[in-house]
């Protein structure tokens, strides 16, 4: 399966980059910021995450997942485009990478966060990915292909989504020759991602110079190391020029600078200190941030060890990092959950519980926090507790893949099969697998028993998703 998913990336660089043409000039006016994704377009989309999470581990933590939102609601707030169509996704990958997939559906790794240093180097790429979805870049790659009939193309695609490996390799072997110029972006496209990237960036309040520093900062780091390429240069060629023109062309754009906000480093810490590789080197910079003179730094880096402490099994030292970060900011919810977490992990199941309950207080419906605590209550053996914190959640983030999740497992922790495999089918839905979203509503319409308004209620469902997708023999 790892095989036939980069297979797939293949084939979408391959529909990234013919050679240009005279049509292919920078757009700046104004529907470059307009994003249009047809029907045909989301549901490629769809297959493509759902690929994505059968070889990928793709990252359901709820604070990083909301932290990576939350960037990218910032970016698109400027872009004409209608709430859902962009999705944002998170890999556990120490790779530099990141992609415009189909459908809009925009693909980053943890590497990137590792790397980028401030929220505004990290805003730069999501905006430059976003840019890609803007202009079209992959459906214009996909309709040049199909005018152009390079040989293949659209067999290559079809091979890899529905056929085997040995098809899809046999493909891309017949086709290596001809496909050996069109593995990444033309230089054209890459042009334009940058200037309406930059469009976007610093539309959105970010500081425009960030999306150069972060470029240069991968080039100095990697000048030396041999095979050490990030992969986002592979499908995003670099050179010295269009490094100047992104500073140049940054010099035109407003010159508000934005400072490294407290969430982004949480954030970063967080993703580092989670999905890390090398545990005892990020206890080390842990520390070095720790003592650094800037506050916001310094506390970072403290929730960085605390983090870690959680990961080696020195879950005493992570509560009193816990509870000196809380006491400098009580309504930190990276701190709340920080607490809970290191008191369940200490076995003190009952003060994380009333903790995570006194938050839920505070700030109701909060969909990141009524996922974490929904989960410890599931796993104190209070389903029933759990559930309207969970529907609180889902009316404050409908679309919620974690909650409906923890929905599933509080229905089936009551004995409500039918209830637990229709929330199931909402995550496989919201999944992009819409297949096994119809064979999880067939599974829990087995089960509705006597109640007609949960027949009726999941018969609608089943007819709303297969409107969208028709299953295959």
């Amino acid at each position: 399966m790892q095989a036939r998913f980069c297979l797939f990336f293949v084939a979408l660089a391959v529909l990234r980059c013919p050679p240009v043409d005279g049509a292919d000039l920078i757009r700046l006016d104004g529907d470059a910021l307009k994003v249009v994704v047809t029907a045909e377009e989301q549901a490629l989309g769809r297959e493509f995450i759902r690929l994505a999470r059968t070889s990928l581990r793709l990252i359901e933590d709820p604070l990083l997942v909301h932290g990576v939102a939350r960037i990218g609601a910032r970016l698109t707030q400027v872009l004409n485009v209608d709430p859902g169509i962009i999705g944002f996704h998170l890999v556990d990958n120490p790779a530099i990478n990141g992609f415009a997939g189909p459908g809009g559906q925009i693909v980053l790794f943890t590497g990137l966060i590792a790397t980028a240093e401030t929220e505004a180097e990290f805003a730069s790429v999501v905006a430059h990915e976003l840019a890609h979805v803007t202009q079209r870049h992959l459906p214009r790659m996909i309709e040049r292909a199909r005018k152009r009939q390079i040989p293949a193309t659209a067999g290559l695609i079809a091979g890899i989504l529905l056929g085997g490996q040995a098809g899809a390799a046999t493909m891309a072997a017949t086709n290596a020759a001809t496909l050996s110029d069109h593995l990444s972006y033309s230089r054209t496209f890459e042009r334009e991602a940058d200037a309406v990237g930059l469009r976007i960036l610093s539309t959105a309040g970010y500081a425009p110079q960030a999306m150069a520093r972060f470029l240069q900062r991968l080039v100095q780091d990697t000048r030396f190391q041999v095979n050490e390429t990030p992969e986002y240069f592979r499908t995003h060629p670099l050179s010295l020029d269009r490094v100047a023109e992104i500073e140049s062309r940054a010099v035109g754009h407003a010159q508000e600078a934005t400072s490294q906000t407290q969430e982004y480093l949480l954030l970063r810490a967080r993703a580092l200190a989670r999905y890390g590789v090398d545990a005892e080197h990020l206890i080390a910079t842990f520390q070095s941030q720790a003592a650094a003179d800037i506050p916001e730094v310094a506390s970072a880096g403290r929730y960085g060890l605390l983090l870690s402490g959680l990961r080696t099994g020195a879950y005493n030292q992570s509560v009193e990092l816990a509870l000196s970060l809380r006491a400098q900011s009580p309504n930190n919810i990276f701190y709340v959950v920080g607490l809970a977490e290191s008191l369940q992990a200490a076995g003190d199941l009952n003060n994380a519980l009333e903790l995570l309950a006194e938050a839920a207080a505070t700030v109701p419906n909060d969909p990141v926090l009524a996922s974490y605590y929904a989960d410890m209550l599931i796993k104190a053996g209070k389903p029933d507790q759990a559930k309207p914190v969970i529907r609180a959640g889902l009316r404050a983030l409908p679309h919620s893949m974690r909650l409906f999740k923890l929905l599933a497992r509080a229905e089936g922790e009551l004995g409500r099969t039918a209830e637990s495999f229709q929330a199931l089918a909402e995550y496989h839905y919201l999944s992009g697998d819409l297949q096994t979203a119809l064979a999880k509503l067939t599974a829990a319409l087995q089960h509705a028993q006597a109640s007609a308004y949960l027949t009726a209620s999941i018969t609608a469902r089943r007819a709303e998703i297969l409107q969208e997708f028709e299953p295959k023999d």
